[in-house]
C-alpha cells in the first residue's frame, strides 16, 4: 500500500511467522518475497518485475500467489483489464495475468472499486481463486470484498482491525492466508 512497505511487514512479525511455518509445517516448501513496488505500478510494471524474478531464479517461472494490500492490488487488477480491453501492448501481454498469478489475496485494495465488472470476472472465468481479506473497521475495504465475492465469487473474509488488518489482526491474518 502507499503508506506501508515490506519493512512494516517484517516487523510486524507476519513474515517470520509465514516462514516458521513453513519450516514446522511444509517442509520449506513455501517462498516467501516481500516485493515493494511503487503504488502507481500497473500490471505492465509487475509484469516486468516477475519477469526479473524469473531471470534472476528467484521465482521458476510459474504464477505464483499474490497477497496485495490497499493500493498495491492496482497491478493485479490492471493485468485483468488489460486481458478484457485494447491496453496490450502486443498479444503476449494479454495473458500475463494468467502466466503469473496463481491466486491473489487482496487486502482492501481499492482499485477493486474502479475495475469494470469484466475485469473482475476475468479472475472466475480462468479459475484464479481470490480470497478478500478486510478489517471490520474499514468501510472501503468491505465495499472491495463484497464486490470480489459477488462479482469474481471471491471468498471473503473479515478480521478484527482497519485498513491495515493485516497489522492490527496479524496472526488471524496468517491463519486466513495459509
Amino acid at each position: 500500500g502507499a503508506a506501508f512497505t515490506k519493512t512494516d511487514w517484517k516487523t510486524s512479525g507476519i513474515l517470520d511467522t509465514f516462514c516458521e511455518i513453513n519450516n514446522d509445517e511444509d517442509g520449506g516448501n513455501l517462498l516467501l518475497l516481500a516485493l515493494d513496488l511503487p503504488v502507481s505500478a500497473d500490471g505492465v510494471e509487475l509484469g516486468i518485475a516477475f519477469d526479473s524474478l524469473v531471470r534472476n531464479q528467484l521465482l521458476s517461472g510459474s504464477p505464483v500467489i499474490f497477497i496485495s494490500p490497499s493500493a498495491s492490488g492496482k497491478g493485479i487488477v490492471d493485468l485483468a483489464e488489460i486481458m478484457v480491453g485494447d491496453k496490450a501492448s502486443s498479444p503476449s501481454k494479454k495473458k500475463d495475468l494468467t502466466r503469473i498469478v496463481k491466486a491473489w489475496i487482496p487486502v482492501a485494495s481499492g482499485s477493486v472499486l474502479k475495475a469494470s465488472e469484466e475485469a473482475l470476472k476475468v479472475f472466475e472465468t480462468y479459475e484464479i481463486p481470490i480470497l478478500s481479506i478486510h478489517g471490520d473497521k474499514d468501510e472501503m475495504g468491505k465495499k472491495v470484498t463484497e464486490m470480489l465475492g459477488s462479482t469474481a465469487n471471491a471468498k471473503t473474509v473479515e478480521l478484527s482491525g482497519g485498513h491495515p488488518v493485516y497489522l492490527d489482526s496479524p496472526d488471524e491474518f496468517v491463519s486466513e492466508v495459509l
